[in-house]
């Protein structure tokens, strides 16, 4: 098994120095609850991280940087739609930026990632073999003693200013001197988004992005008077839930055999959309607890008369998602995938008078009359 364990017991600062001095190449993939950023590096330094969180994705991170606005941004990422390809390959084709500042940002916004790893105070981690698509990889690594240090730097001023802005139930007002002069555009954003009600937590939500720029923003706004506190509420108990061990492990043998799947497995898509999934074992009620929701759903239309094709989701971003639940299931041979429907197998051995006890389907699936 790959190195694993708990933020608490091994943080990032340790897991970066780790994979840097092992000269590793492949994901840390860090979690809680249902957030998670897998860090890429190649023989020990980083040359990519992706979220989950849509809050950090590299458009969000445009649009508050003011590299584009909201229509722009759009337009992207309906090219994107039409064409397919990644939103950096969107912007260069539809001459939105340049390549140099593309790659710049992306830069940036793959730093930004890394160093918010070290505000994660709870979570679960484990290293696996596997890297990105080529056109998430830097083609220029990031020095990953330097970012390291870049987030305990993160991780200190957090603390500075959390001495002001104690928690997110603290609500902002305007200044004596709102809404300031020469802002960038995250600060402008933040100064007149603010009304008075708002709390640190609703601006943010609003507003979106890495929370320690959003937080680092708003606390230079207050100390330079564009923003005041208006109020202090009561803290919020936190949302986050640490994973359990053995959710880690159960996620991590779930990993490896996806990516089993992904090398050794090649079925053209249109011949898997015509067949019909069915269990040959169900997964355990155990198993079925500690599932997301989207793949229990995804696992209830494997029902020997639904078609691949409509079990599949219509959202093209959670087909990639299902077809590794899909593989998952047939590498631990739970699953069988039947040429016809259950109903027309039934109706044509009834053609034929076949006996209920030659019917092969009933004495493999158990399926009554």
């Amino acid at each position: 098994m790959e190195f694993s364990g708990r933020l608490a017991a091994f943080p990032p600062g340790d897991l970066l120095q780790w994979a840097k001095n092992d000269r590793r190449t492949g994901a840390l993939v860090v979690r809680r609850s249902d957030r998670e950023k897998r860090v890429y590096f190649y023989t020990g330094e980083i040359v990519g991280c992706l979220s989950t969180d849509p809050s950090e994705f590299y458009g969000q991170y445009l649009l508050l940087n003011g590299y584009l606005d909201q229509d722009k941004l759009f337009q992207a990422l309906s090219h994107c739609t039409v064409h397919g390809g990644r939103l950096g390959t969107a912007l260069l084709d539809l001459g939105i930026l340049s390549p140099e500042v593309i790659q710049t940002s992306l830069r940036h916004q793959i730093e930004d990632l890394v160093c918010d790893l070290f505000l994660w105070e709870r979570g679960v981690f484990y290293f696996q073999s596997e890297m990105p698509p080529e056109e998430e990889i830097l083609p220029d690594p990031i020095h990953t003693v330097g970012l390291a240090m870049e987030g305990s730097r993160w991780l200190d001023e957090y603390r500075r200013m959390r001495r002001v802005l104690v928690h997110d139930n603290v609500v902002l007002a305007r200044g004596k001197v709102w809404p300031g002069k020469d802002l960038a555009p995250l600060p402008r954003r933040i100064a007149k988004a603010v009304d008075g009600r708002k709390s640190l937590a609703d601006l943010y939500k609003e507003l979106r992005g890495s929370y320690f720029r959003f937080l680092q923003a708003a606390f230079q706004l207050c100390v330079g008077n564009v923003l005041d506190i208006g109020e202090v509420g009561e803290e919020w108990g936190s949302g986050t839930h640490e994973m359990s061990i053995y959710d880690l492990m159960l996620e991590q043998a779930t990993e490896e055999q996806v990516l089993v799947a992904r090398k050794h497995m090649a079925i053209p898509l249109d011949l898997l959309e015509r067949v019909y999934p069915i269990w040959v074992g169900e997964p355990t009620a155990e198993e079925q607890k500690r599932m997301p929701a989207r793949a229990r759903d995804f696992y209830a239309r494997f029902d020997g008369r639904t078609p691949l094709g409509e079990a599949f989701s219509g959202d093209a971003r959670l087909r990639g998602r299902e077809m590794d639940l899909l593989l998952l299931q047939l590498q631990k041979g739970r699953l069988a995938l039947l040429p016809q429907p259950v109903d027309r197998l039934e109706a044509d051995a009834e053609i034929r008078g076949e006996p209920a006890i030659k019917r092969w389907w009933r004495r493999v699936f158990d399926i009554g009359g």
